[in-house]
């Protein structure tokens, strides 16, 4: 082999490096679209969480104080559980701020695994919460009603823990996969 062999060899070494850097260049954009979008979706649902916890504060005073007569410990009972719900979003969603994306991807995949971790221990606050507030707004309704058509009353409040449960669930579970999907894209992606 001459020299011109070798040059020829060479420049084409750099074309070579020139195309999978710009291969691994559309594939970092396409990475970091992806998980941007993710992102984007859980926090779209921590927001409308978080917003529906503030609406509720005057809306359940005038539901449950003014429109039906219950006492007012019912409505700070409420408040107390809107509070706590709106904290622990706030909380879990620090982790997801827009930028999680652009940076180290390690602490990226560290940032996922914790707010994965936080939403799915919401589970263990939230449920026994709910069973509570469920538990006293039924008092409550009796007392109200003084025991009259209880029975209604009863059937309608489990129909409507058993679809708020579900919504609740089923944005939960929509949350975990998308956690869990970030998390192995970044696992690929840095395999790679």
């Amino acid at each position: 082999m001459n020299n011109n062999d070798f040059e020829e060899m060479r420049q084409q070494m750099n074309i070579l490096k020139e195309k999978l850097q710009k291969q691994e260049i559309v594939n970092d954009r396409v990475f970091r679209r992806s998980m941007r979008r993710n992102v984007k979706g859980i926090n779209r649902r921590y927001t409308i969480v978080s917003v529906l916890c503030i609406l509720m504060v005057p809306y359940s005073y005038w539901a449950f104080v003014k429109l039906t007569g219950m006492s007012i410990w019912l409505w700070l009972a409420t408040c107390i559980l809107m509070l706590i719900v709106f904290v622990y979003t706030q909380y879990t969603g620090r982790y997801l701020n827009s930028r999680v994306y652009e940076k180290d991807l390690v602490q990226a995949r560290i940032k996922m695994a914790k707010a994965k971790k936080l939403d799915q221990d919401w589970l263990k606050i939230g449920i026994p919460l709910i069973i509570l507030w469920l538990a006293y707004f039924g008092y409550e309704m009796w007392k109200v009603t003084g025991g009259e058509d209880s029975i209604y009353i009863v059937v309608m409040c489990v129909v409507c823990a058993l679809l708020g449960g579900a919504v609740g669930l089923k944005v939960h579970f929509k949350n975990q996969d998308d956690y869990t999907q970030i998390i192995e894209e970044i696992d690929d992606f840095t395999k790679e």
